[in-house]
């Protein structure tokens, strides 16, 4: 009987360590901000992904790309549009210097200077943490199509999933999007938020597991394998 007991109790520790391990929960390595909701400006007819903001972890560090789509915008409003300005949230520990940014690259590359850290006041209501100014020189825009990379140093991607509060929906990021109107040279500005969007290869009714999950679910069984060995 004591052995009974025993070989139950080993079983369902197995099992609980199993399936603590496959719910943990677990730090984001990556994730894409969809920078597709309308907060304010004119000319727009509804919400459309203007841009889209993807965080990578790599080692001690996180990878920026910074992906221009402004042609989006519906009705031929963005035929020659460009982005001034991105602003994106962070929580602010470790503190950014200028040397924080590095490995700048893309079709439209930015510099450390081009950042602002912790700006003062507020932009349509938001006060985000960062932000990147574009050219505004006709020779120099950052236009549909292009994109930007970069990296900061010492910091995880969940230190860029603080919601910020506006006067559109909390976001995690906002563009600046100008010389917005149908043909050439549009008089109009507006500006888009983005919170995390859905993967496209995941369905929300079935999603697929991560590497990462499959790896823990594996040695959840492999642990409950080798007490059944045992018994």
């Amino acid at each position: 009987m004591k052995l009974e007991r025993k070989t139950l109790q080993n079983n369902f520790s197995s099992a609980l360590i199993g399936l603590g391990m496959v719910i943990a929960p677990l730090s984001a390595s990556a994730l894409t901000i969809d920078i597709n909701t309308y907060v304010t400006g004119s000319v727009v007819s509804g919400n459309a992904t203007v841009a889209t903001l993807i965080l990578t972890q790599n080692g001690n560090n996180v990878d920026f790309r910074f992906n221009n789509s402004v042609n989006n915008l519906g009705g031929g409003i963005g035929d020659d549009a460009y982005i001034s300005q991105l602003l994106f949230s962070y929580d602010g520990t470790p503190a950014l210097t200028s040397g924080s940014f590095s490995n700048f690259g893309g079709t439209q590359l930015v510099a450390s200077a081009d950042f602002g850290i912790n700006p003062p006041g507020k932009d349509a209501g938001y006060d985000f943490y960062l932000d990147l100014d574009y050219p505004t020189s006709a020779a120099n825009r950052f236009t549909n199509g292009e994109y930007s990379t970069w990296t900061i140093s010492n910091v995880v991607v969940n230190d860029f999933l603080v919601s910020v509060s506006g006067s559109g929906p909390a976001s995690l990021a906002m563009v600046h999007v100008q010389q917005v109107g149908a043909g050439a040279g549009g008089g109009a500005s507006v500006k888009y938020a983005g919170s995390v969007g859905t993967p496209p290869t995941q369905d929300p009714q079935n999603p697929v597991p991560e590497p990462v999950s499959l790896a823990l679910i594996g040695i959840g069984l492999i642990g409950l394998g080798a007490t059944r060995r045992r018994k």
